[in-house]
């Protein structure tokens, strides 16, 4: 038994684990083998792809499974088996062609399975694919294979927050629609987000919600922090992420932000 025994500590990865040097820090490792050792459940949230993480699970301490894809899917990253996995509705694709035609300049990235397929790509395409060290196939959205986990809408903010509007007015019941980066604006189905993820992750486990702690940045964390029974953001994080009742700011990426969040849990089940 251990002091960490029916805990689950939830954390996004980019900008919380993983900082500028696009490395995880060792004291923040330490950290995580602590609180697993001490009986606690690590489970990292991204809006990567299995494909698109793999590599980088690898240098991290993770004993539980992984959510992917914001929340559609949790997965057991050393061998790609998944637990659970909610695909968008299969009218995405006409949806996402209206969109396309509205907004030609900005490119969608759908994800079918461990595949990624991209329509008019751009420099943020080249960027994201840069940062995830992944790939894609150009085709246009009718040639894509059906169904998809997710579609990531990549350019300008300004396009982005009128395309957020016009899938939130037209078809709302069908998306959740949400930024995970300044120029990256993410669609799952309805009520799929890393809040019903981690929630569902817990249930897996079988951790009751009031043992539930999630620190993550930006606007796609938003519905994890207010799951958790306390929220952590670290420095440097999005206004609303701060803003959040309840919140606990935390040391920024650089400076060992998962190891603050155990330190703090440390206190409270110690």
């Amino acid at each position: 038994m251990g002091i960490f025994d029916g805990v689950l500590l939830a954390s996004d990865y980019d900008a919380t684990l993983r900082g500028k040097t696009l490395k995880v820090l060792d004291r923040d490792i330490r950290a995580l083998e602590y609180f697993q050792e001490e009986g606690g459940k690590f489970v990292l949230t991204t809006g990567r792809c299995w494909s698109a993480f793999v590599q980088q699970a690898r240098e991290l301490p993770l004993q539980s499974p992984t959510l992917l894809s914001n929340g559609a899917s949790f997965c057991r990253m050393e061998t790609g088996e998944l637990l659970f996995n909610y695909d968008l509705p299969l009218r995405c694709r006409e949806d996402m062609a209206l969109l396309a035609a509205q907004f030609p300049d900005v490119a969608f990235e759908t994800y079918h399975g461990e595949e990624v397929y991209c329509q008019q790509p751009n420099d943020y395409t080249a960027w994201h694919m840069s940062l995830v060290k992944a790939t894609y196939t150009e085709l246009p959205l009718e040639e894509m294979p059906l169904p998809w986990l997710k579609v990531l809408l990549e350019g300008e903010r300004s396009e982005l927050e009128a395309m957020k509007q016009v899938v939130l007015e037209r078809w709302g019941e069908y998306y959740e629609c949400i930024f995970s980066n300044e120029h990256l604006l993410e669609l799952t189905a309805k009520n799929v987000h890393k809040g019903t993820g981690v929630r569902a992750a817990a249930e897996w486990f079988g951790i009751a919600p009031e043992h539930i702690y999630c620190v993550g940045d930006n606007d796609n964390d938003l519905p994890m922090l207010t799951t958790a029974r306390i929220g952590f953001a670290p420095e440097g994080s999005v206004v609303a992420a701060k803003n959040l009742p309840g919140i606990r700011v935390v040391r920024d990426c650089e400076s060992g932000c998962v190891e603050s969040v155990i330190e703090i849990l440390r206190e409270i089940y110690g």
